[in-house]
């Protein structure tokens, strides 16, 4: 088993490196698509394909979120040091929700908002690793 600990450090550590890279790339899409449209770079527009295959397909409730997201990073939601995009993605989360729904609508769970950000972010990783392993 040792033999391949070196290896399985270094397959997790790509993981980790895409996972990165598939978060920057959701939350970044608009400032990374008007610089791709500039320098037509083959791994950027990877990435960007991939972010589009997975949010074209996100619909409802998850939509929502990502535009949520996205939003709560726009406005650098960190005070000191602690990430605190979750409870402004849960407030307007639930605005919206209400405003669609005509009522008041329950608080979307931390938990929840974590877990779909993680899916969002894994998803974009593999389409990613499909797209470039083509």
């Amino acid at each position: 088993m040792a033999a391949w600990d070196d290896e399985w450090k270094s397959i997790q550590q790509r993981i980790r490196d895409d996972r990165k890279q598939a978060e920057h790339f959701l939350l970044c899409y608009r400032q990374e698509l008007a610089q791709y449209q500039q320098e037509k770079d083959q791994k950027t527009r990877d990435w960007l394909k991939a972010v589009e295959m997975v949010t074209d397909r996100v619909s409802g409730q998850k939509a929502d979120f990502l535009r949520l997201r996205r939003e709560a990073w726009r406005k650098h939601f960190y005070y000191r040091g602690k990430e605190t995009w979750v409870p402004y993605v849960q407030q307007r989360y639930r605005n919206i929700q209400a405003e669609a729904g005509g009522r008041r609508a329950a608080l979307a769970g931390e938990q929840t908002l974590r877990l779909w950000w993680r899916e969002l972010v894994s998803d974009v990783a593999n389409v990613h690793i499909r797209i470039k392993n083509k």
